[in-house]
């Protein structure tokens, strides 16, 4: 498990990861709306470097729970739908950039996977 394409099929692996993302926008974006002045700046800073690493630790620990239920779709499911569902009542409805920023990672990040899993095909078939 080099990469974390492996760690899920495609489709799962992509729905993991929009929904780290709009987990991860939700809590920058509750951080950011409670603070002001130099706070802002610093936050905006370290967005740079701990978006990132949350979204990643967030996607992971999704990833591997979902992995755990890999012969049962409907608690997949549950499960995706859970995390969206408690992040809704707890920060409200996620706005339109939010939305945005989680539709183009789940378009790139899922073209990336598939192509990844396509290749891996070839290579078997060969």
């Amino acid at each position: 498990m080099n990469r974390y394409q492996d760690i899920l099929p495609p489709l799962w692996s992509t729905v993991a990861l929009t929904v780290a993302t709009l987990v991860t926008n939700w809590v920058w974006a509750a951080w950011f709306a409670e603070t002001d002045g130099t706070g802002l700046m610093a936050l905006m800073i370290a967005s740079l470097f701990f978006w990132p690493v949350m979204l990643i630790l967030i996607y992971l620990a999704l990833a591997h729970t979902l992995r755990f239920c890999e012969d049962y779709g409907f608690l997949r499911m549950a499960v995706v739908v859970g995390v969206a569902v408690v992040g809704t009542a707890i920060f409200g409805v996620p706005g339109p950039w939010n939305l945005l920023i989680c539709a183009v990672t789940a378009v790139t990040v899922g073209i990336q996977i598939r192509r990844t899993a396509q290749d891996d095909a070839d290579l078997e078939d060969l």
